[in-house]
């Protein structure tokens, strides 16, 4: 007997400016529109994070640090809405990758959404 394929089978449809990072109890969406964005944490890992950062690889291979212009701690079980500043040159079609940050701590890249 062959097993019947579930799930989707179409195309992947990838958003530009729309990122969204998964690990452990955390769960980070990122929405840039040109330089500016939005970026959602919910920290269900069992400890508080740090104040959140981040910064970006364009496609070029220049990094390019970010400004989360509200940040704060993130307590476990909290919810929290940041806004994101890039410099200019950084668009929602430049971007090559994300790269999150909590503290010093280096969580590492954002997959796009």
């Amino acid at each position: 007997m062959t097993p019947t394929p579930t799930g989707s089978t179409g195309p992947v449809v990838i958003t530009p400016g729309e990122f969204q990072y998964q690990n452990a109890g955390l769960d980070v969406t990122l929405e840039l529109k040109t330089n500016i964005g939005t970026m959602v944490v919910k920290n269900g890992t069992g400890h508080d994070l740090a104040k959140p950062d981040m910064y970006v690889f364009l496609a070029t291979g220049k990094r390019v640090d970010g400004k989360v212009t509200n940040a704060a701690a993130v307590p476990d079980g909290a919810s929290q809405t940041f806004k994101v500043e890039f410099p200019p040159e950084v668009t929602d079609k430049t971007v090559g990758l994300v790269i999150l940050l909590f503290g010093s701590d280096n969580y590492g890249a954002f997959a796009p959404a």
